[in-house]
């Protein structure tokens, strides 16, 4: 129990120490090949501009996780149009109408999840491009800041695969 407690507060905490270290690598990298003493964004600059180009990720994974709850659970809402308060109404004739769990198969959960996660990834390697094409002074710099970036959005995509690869222990 208190392993558990303890991985719950560690593993988020491991993703911002790989996020912080990307950025100081963001800024660091651009400096190393470059004598030009033009204005460099701060590691502290590059983590607040680079924040929310996460986003996609985090809304790919959600989606990906809840896309056949959706599609399962979401269809009860049918009999509920006809029948919104438990009244015995029958507004449009949908009162009786009994879902069907069975309508995704695991075939289409496992690679719609997938294609949402990897689409997800790649919005935010869009993104994550065009902030460093406004937050570094060239694209030569531009260029080598996402190196460290990209990196770590590969390892973000692989273990978002390995972990919805993973069967579901009770």
């Amino acid at each position: 129990m208190i392993v558990h407690t303890v991985a719950l507060v560690a593993f988020p905490l491991l993703f911002l120490a790989a996020f912080w270290a990307t950025c100081i690598l963001m800024a660091w990298l651009p400096r190393l090949r470059s004598n030009a003493q033009n204005r460099r964004p701060t590691a502290s600059e590059l983590a607040r501009t680079f924040v929310l180009t996460l986003v996609p990720i985090a809304v790919a994974y959600h989606l990906s996780h809840y896309f056949s709850l959706l599609l399962t659970t979401g269809q009860f809402i049918v009999p509920l149009a006809s029948d919104p308060f438990g009244f015995g109404w029958n507004l449009f004739g949908t009162a009786r109408y009994k879902p069907d769990i069975g309508i995704v198969s695991p075939y289409v959960v496992w690679y719609s999840a997938v294609t949402l996660i990897v689409i997800g990834h790649v919005i935010a390697v869009l993104l994550a491009h065009a902030e460093a094409l406004r937050a570094f002074p060239n694209r030569r710099a531009a260029l080598l800041s996402q190196l460290p970036m990209m990196l770590l959005m590969i390892a973000y995509t692989t273990l978002s695969l390995w972990i919805f690869a993973q069967p579901i222990a009770g």
